[in-house]
């Protein structure tokens, strides 16, 4: 092993590594594959350019952004290592001299080409393989890996040649492959691995966490406070930022107000011209232009490291989207803001867009024989069609233009046709070709995956349901998103209250009853969504322990979000149903056992959000006064037992303090037993008195305890022991004589502390 510190500030002027950047070279150096998830900027590419340095031979880096390939090409040969680009930039006549080059190549000569950076889409080319296989290959570096995923939003049917391209090099080589993204789930990552038929490899996680990040989520529905909070954000908040919103009509309504009131900003959306965008990104790097209001096409390659704020003006799509865009911000580590103005009520426009992008099979079918009208079976002689999509959807069954634009894109991705842009048609008025390059066939004949489609627009719902837990369900923001991406080293260092976020930093309001609103409306809209998943099939009680905390097999077979509202006690979570149910929203049925329904007030509400808007005020109401009684309540019952409280709070001394500490650390009981140096007894022990306390909750115990155990156990202390209990030998014996031998001591004295607290 060569000294990697002494490459790494000779060759690439640098100081020091980053976190993990040695640890993962070193993986690569030693013919280890390796995957790499990490975000933007955290220095990734350092991760394959410094080894294919060290290494000897050619590295090749399949990368889909041409920009960054430019990017990194002039940085690398700044430095005086040798780097070529085959992408559709450069001429034909420049390619022949790079391959000719590369079929001749020898790494003693003075300067050979150490780095080759390609376009997927160049595996296409044969000449362009069969020169590759005569030269030796030191490493293949996978940039946005996510890309040969069929999960991924932004799948790239050109990377699924990557396989076989290895393969293929392979047969002469021995060399590490690397996949490298910023931001993949575990089931984007499982696909990957599986896709490239990884199976000796080492992966690296890190750097999710942006400690000097302040996550704000601010719910406004009506545009006019909307516009206002835009405002009072960027008057309050120093430094440059970058305001994303859905289209190019809310960009200049958003610019239009800023502007206005005499805001330094401008404007960046793919309607511009390259060098329009060019110029606008270049006055913003050098200050002229304090803010940018822009559509998602404004991210990639943005090396600003003083940007203060990033707003969301509308939903984010996914939650992948969502830091992609937000990790602009703060890059020079100083306290930097991520705030979402949205509201639940938006998470219906981006139904709207699955909708239309994933169309139905019969859409599809229907399209297609527009298409093809006029052939018979069998025919097709390569015909074009120069029409608009919002022309083709008037004449077509498909009534949507953006329906249109979704399945010509799937028509295309199964080889039925293909379609470009005219570059040399008006700006203004965007003409689309399409071209049938396949012959007319019966519905059974037309090869498209239908069952994958489903599978890709449940993923597409999968990913707004996200995008809805992270931004409206009460949890601390920085963890889900921690978890999101499976960010173990992250987490472990996590405390249950992260103090970044505006959850965490927020949350003691609930014990406050004089806030004006105990909960955003969005908590109301979530408990309406649940209700209608259940219409009139349970009670208040079921869907209390359902929204607050419940593992009851029944629910996981049917809904994972049985735990939405798991933060806020199960009083709480009763009296939000009973404020609907005050105002309409909901009714009980008058059998003899009453479960919920929900009445016609219900999808105006959430459709719409004003008419729940409207009622915002005697919901709040409702709950503020049963907080407020809630309150007197315990106070009269604290100073009744003073005494009592102060001598059970006593005994949590240190040592009870110091197992609540590893305990929230999210270790398990073996684990504190062995950090401690006590046994699992006292450790159970600890966190029975600790809740019994009130320094765990409910849901904390539940995390340990399995419910059904617990249930198990009251039954058996009621109808056994009338509810006295003298020694827990006797309860643990009886439970073993029923065949319950699998429950433990722990769960037997929390049982009995829920007992007490009326808690199960």
């Amino acid at each position: 092993m060569q000294n990697l510190e002494k490459i790494l500030k000779e060759v690439f002027k640098l100081k020091v590594f980053n976190e993990w950047q040695k640890d993962i070279i070193e993986n690569v150096i030693n013919q280890k594959d390796t995957l790499v998830f990490m975000p933007t900027w955290g220095g990734k590419s350092l991760t394959y350019q410094l080894p294919g340095v060290v290494l000897d031979w050619l590295t090749i880096v399949i990368s889909p952004l041409i920009s960054l390939m430019k990017d990194q090409i002039d940085k690398l040969n700044e430095l005086n290592i040798r780097a070529e680009v085959i992408n559709s930039t450069i001429s034909q006549s420049e390619q022949k001299m790079i391959l000719r080059e590369l079929s001749q190549i020898s790494f003693a000569d003075k300067n050979p080409i150490k780095f080759l950076y390609i376009a997927p889409e160049r595996l296409n080319s044969d000449e362009f393989l069969n020169v590759l296989q005569s030269v030796k290959i030191a490493l293949v570096a996978i940039d946005e890996a996510h890309c040969i995923s069929q999960w991924w939003h932004d799948f790239r049917p050109s990377y699924m040649k990557i396989k076989g391209f290895l393969e293929q090099l392979k047969q002469n080589n021995s060399f590490p492959v690397m996949a490298l993204t910023a931001t993949a789930t575990k089931k984007v990552r499982q696909d990957i691995i599986d896709r490239l038929k990884l199976t000796d490899y080492n992966i690296f996680t890190k750097w999710f966490d942006r400690k000097n990040i302040i996550i704000l989520v601010r719910e406004i529905s009506k545009k006019e406070e909307k516009l206002a909070k835009t405002l009072e954000i960027l008057q309050k908040t120093p430094g440059s930022g970058i305001i994303y919103c859905s289209s190019r009509k809310m960009v200049d309504e958003v610019y239009t107000f800023l502007k206005a009131n005499k805001e330094s900003v401008w404007v960046y959306t793919w309607a511009m011209t390259s060098d329009q965008r060019e110029f606008m990104q270049n006055n913003f790097m050098d200050w002229k232009y304090r803010v940018i209001v822009a559509t998602n096409a404004f991210w990639m390659w943005i090396d600003k490291k003083d940007i203060r704020f990033v707003i969301h003006y509308n939903l984010p799509g996914s939650i992948e989207n969502y830091y992609q865009e937000v990790w602009r911000a703060g890059r020079d580590s100083k306290k930097s803001f991520w705030i979402v103005l949205a509201s639940y009520g938006d998470t219906k426009i981006q139904e709207f867009f699955i909708e239309n992008t994933y169309p139905g099979k019969s859409e599809i079918l229907d399209f297609y024989h527009y298409l093809y009208k006029d052939f018979m079976l069998g025919e097709w002689r390569w015909h074009q069609i120069l029409k608009t999509y919002a022309v083709m959807a008037g004449e077509s069954w498909v009534k949507s233009d953006m329906k249109v634009g979704s399945i010509l894109k799937i028509l295309e991705k199964y080889g039925i046709l293909s379609k470009w842009f005219d570059q040399d048609t008006d700006e203004w008025f965007r003409w689309r070709w399409v071209t049938l390059i396949q012959e007319k066939r019966k519905d059974t004949g037309i090869l498209i995956d239908w069952q994958k489609q489903e599978l890709l627009e449940q993923e597409a719902y999968y990913k707004l349901e996200q995008i809805k837990k992270l931004l409206f369900y009460p949890s601390c923001r920085k963890r889900f998103i921690l978890e999101y991406f499976g960010d173990e080293e992250d987490l472990v260092t996590l405390w249950d209250n992260c103090w970044v976020c505006d959850y965490c930093i927020e949350k003691d309001k609930f014990d406050n009853w004089k806030t004006k609103n105990l909960v955003n409306l969005s908590v109301f809209e979530i408990v309406l969504d649940v209700v209608k998943k259940f219409d009139r099939r349970f009670g208040v009680q079921v869907f209390v322990d359902f929204l607050q905390w419940n593992r009851d097999k029944k629910w996981l077979s049917e809904d994972k979000d049985y735990w939405v509202l798991a933060e806020y006690s199960g009083e709480l979570v009763q009296w939000l149903i009973e404020s609907l149910l005050m105002q309409g929203f909901l009714e009980k049925t008058s059998w003899m056992y009453p479960v919920l329904s929900l009445t016609d007030k219900w999808s105006p509400s959430i459709k719409r959000e004003q008419v729940l808007k409207s009622h915002e005020h005697e919901l709040q109401s409702y709950l503020a006064m049963k907080v407020k009684d809630n309150v007197f309540k315990k106070i009269k019952k604290w100073l009744k037992g003073i005494w009592e409280k102060i001598s059970s709070k006593i005994k949590v001394d240190n040592t009870y303090l110091e197992t609540l500490k590893l305990f929230q650390e999210w270790k398990s009981v073996k684990e504190i037993a062995k950090n401690r140096e006590m046994s699992t007894t006292t450790i159970e022990w600890h966190i029975s008195k600790l809740y019994e306390n009130g320094d765990l909750l409910r849901s904390d115990i539940l995390k340990i305890a399995d419910i059904d155990n617990l249930k198990n156990i009251k039954k058996v202390i009621d109808s056994d022991f009338s509810g006295q209990i003298d020694k827990l030998r006797f309860i643990k014996d009886r439970l073993e004589e029923l065949g319950f031998s699998n429950i433990s001591y722990l769960e037997i004295k929390v049982c009995i502390a829920m007992m007490e607290k009326k808690e199960i």
